[in-house]
């Protein structure tokens, strides 16, 4: 068997299929790219067309971010009989009371967390105290004459 080298007429023949018009326009389709704006978080991402269909089939119709979508996929696999319309209304809810609180004035939202990490130690301490308390062993008899009677024999 004895290697023959192609033309660069059939090269280029191998190399590209041939061409289809629904080919071509799936290509154009697929590489237009549009500016978006996250419906969770604000963020805007360059995208495709198809890859911002994808997004939006996948959560309910609305456009969300790579960050807001793996924070919504995360909501969704702690709490597993959450829809994925439930886990996306959380996050919002959870986005839009950090900016109105948090993003607004940092140094009161410090304070705040400062104060429930405070709330959450004394609770704990108080819950630690109630079970040392029903722990505790209660005497029924004095134990004096115990010690009276072994310090008797030490001697």
């Amino acid at each position: 068997m004895q290697f023959t080298p192609m033309s660069k007429q059939e090269s280029k023949q191998c190399l590209l299929p041939p061409k289809q018009k629904k080919d071509v326009d799936l290509r154009i389709e697929s590489t237009e790219i549009e500016l978006i704006k996250c419906d969770c978080c604000g963020m805007s991402e360059e995208c495709t067309i198809a890859f911002i269909s994808g997004v939006r089939k996948i959560f309910c119709g609305k456009w969300v971010c790579g960050i807001c979508s793996e924070a919504i996929k995360e909501i969704a696999k702690r709490t597993p009989n959450m829809t994925m319309e439930e886990a996306l209304e959380s996050h919002i809810s959870l986005l839009s009371n950090f900016n109105k609180t948090t993003r607004l004035n940092p140094k009161l939202s410090f304070a705040g967390t400062m104060r429930d990490i405070a709330r959450k130690n004394s609770l704990r301490r108080r819950s630690m105290d109630s079970v040392h308390e029903r722990s505790k062993m209660n005497r029924t008899m004095s134990c004096g004459p115990w010690l009276e009677i072994n310090q008797l024999s030490i001697q």
